[in-house]
């Protein structure tokens, strides 16, 4: 509870962790424990709370010589505490162990990189800190070098402040010269990084527009395509990342764009990590788009989306010649399968308002949250 060193263990044992508490305080009686636990909160390595249990994997067990090396550790350390205890009766074993485990503390603390990340961290650097400085007062205190080690320190500081003013020049070249390095490998490390998006996307496209240059409507949708994916990498990145409603709905469109003769006007409003349900509303919605370009006869259509905390709404329209819903065949299953059957799957609803010559409106929602 204090470290998660029981917790860990008995996770790898597959025990429960009160098992291992209680194990660990019987061995404590004989010292054995205290050490044990000692070496474990040392050598452990660290894991998130909230992550789930790792699967155990192939090499992950020590080696004969690791298993070796902990041995003749834990007994070197037993043997020490037992010498250590032996000592003026003892009076130097509490101090000790209070300097040890402060040191233990920062070193693992400093050692997992994430001191400044959290407010756990912080207040066990914190903790180790005064641990350690506790047992070392108590050690000098105990053997009655605690004047003498007040002076010294006062004499170590003074040398150590003249000195760093003495330098202080020299650190504050050395600094200057570290962070214009810092600075010209993070612009050398981001232009090779636009350099290669552009030869990846912008280049490419280019050649395809030339290749095309006697088809303007390939041409003018080759460039649309390129620069709305230009524009989500520069000033969106979160989208272009992926993983969200807003980077699905871009990603649909431009397929749709690329497979379809058809010039999608896309508006998204809100955004929300892509679950299940959101991955059918987005196939639901490629396929209304897919359904305007192949039967509305008309070169554009208009996406709207909005996300609230209740819903998430599409709205697909095209001005094109339109259809009856009620005239059309059983076996044209397009919409009934495709759109309102899957979104009926994840709770939503599909709403088709269509009539001839007066185009088509797609409407689909899905709830959300407290909604749903």
């Amino acid at each position: 509870m204090l470290s998660g060193v029981a917790a860990g263990t008995a996770a790898h044992l597959r025990l429960d962790p009160l098992v291992v508490r209680i194990t660990f305080v019987v061995l404590a009686v004989t010292g054995i424990g205290v050490v044990t636990y000692a070496l474990l909160w040392f050598f452990m390595p660290v894991a998130d709370a909230d992550a789930p249990a790792p699967a155990a994997a192939v090499g992950d067990e020590p080696s004969s010589r690791q298993k070796l090396g902990l041995t003749l550790l834990g007994g070197g350390v037993l043997v020490l505490v037992t010498q250590v205890a032996s000592w003026g009766n003892s009076d130097l074993v509490l101090p000790l162990l209070l300097v040890c485990g402060g040191l233990a503390v920062i070193w693992r603390q400093l050692d997992t990189g994430r001191t400044l990340t959290g407010a756990h961290g912080r207040w066990a650097l914190a903790g180790g800190v005064l641990l350690g400085v506790l047992g070392l007062v108590l050690l000098l205190a105990t053997t009655g070098q605690l004047a003498n080690a007040r002076n010294g320190f006062t004499a170590t500081l003074v040398i150590l402040v003249g000195v760093a003013l003495a330098t202080a020049p020299v650190w504050r070249r050395l600094l200057v010269s570290r962070e214009a390095e810092r600075t010209a490998r993070v612009r050398s490390e981001e232009r090779a990084a636009v350099a290669a998006h552009l030869h990846d996307s912008v280049l490419q496209t280019l050649a395809l527009i030339q290749r095309h240059a006697d088809d303007p409507t390939a041409v003018a949708r080759l460039a649309r395509s390129q620069e709305r994916e230009l524009r989500t990498w520069l000033y969106e990145p979160a989208k272009a990342a992926g993983g969200t409603w807003a980077a699905l709905v871009s990603g649909m469109v431009a397929e749709v764009e690329a497979d379809h003769d058809l010039t999608v006007e896309s508006v998204v409003v809100g955004d929300a990590p892509v679950d299940d349900a959101l991955a059918a509303l987005g196939a639901a919605t490629r396929e209304a788009l897919v359904n305007a370009a192949k039967h509305a006869g008309v070169p554009t259509a208009d996406l709207y989306t909005e996300v609230t905390p209740g819903s998430v709404a599409v709205f697909v329209r095209d001005r094109g010649k339109g259809f009856d819903p009620e005239t059309v065949p059983d076996d044209r299953r397009g919409l009934r399968d495709s759109v309102s059957g899957r979104l009926a799957r994840v709770g939503g609803t599909a709403t088709v308002r269509s009539a001839s010559g007066e185009g088509t409106e797609v409407e689909l929602v899905l709830p959300r949250g407290e909604a749903a």
